[in-house]
């Protein structure tokens, strides 16, 4: 069993809920680029090499639990956080990959996985970016 533990994070120049609405419209913010985004299955989302169920996890504008394939289990999400000068987004990934999994997060998940919630960061604060040069509206703005 490997241990699976990963946090991102970076300050934006936008408001607690407008990074909530960000992170809430996976469409916008995925880097399709690097890889697909979640699509919907049922209950749950698919990703290429697993499924996540959403939940509510106290602190958390948006969280999965990892329900396939059986060799991954845990959890990750995403916290926003008001700092002086902005707000902080952050993803947190905490769980286990077991047998064949822990060869293949290691090799082949995490290295995309990172590219992509940085990616994905640069795509919220380009948006960010872009609202805050247009005026954007009281509720994008600090």
């Amino acid at each position: 069993m490997v241990k699976v533990a990963s946090v991102h994070e970076r300050r934006f120049g936008a408001t607690p809920e407008r990074l909530a609405a960000l992170v809430a419209d996976f469409g916008a913010i995925w880097p399709t680029q690097i890889a697909p985004a979640p699509r919907p299955e049922g209950a749950e989302l698919r990703v290429p090499t697993m499924r996540w169920r959403e939940f509510d996890r106290p602190g958390a504008v948006r969280a999965f639990r990892v329900v396939s394939p059986p060799e991954f289990r845990g959890e990750h999400w995403f916290e926003v956080e008001r700092v002086q000068a902005g707000t902080v987004l952050r993803h947190t990934i905490d769980g286990e990959a077991t047998g064949a999994g822990e060869a293949v997060w290691r090799n082949q998940i995490e290295p995309v996985h990172d590219l992509v919630i940085e990616a994905m960061f640069d795509n919220v604060g380009r948006i960010v970016a872009a609202e805050n040069d247009q005026g954007g509206d009281a509720g994008h703005r600090e």
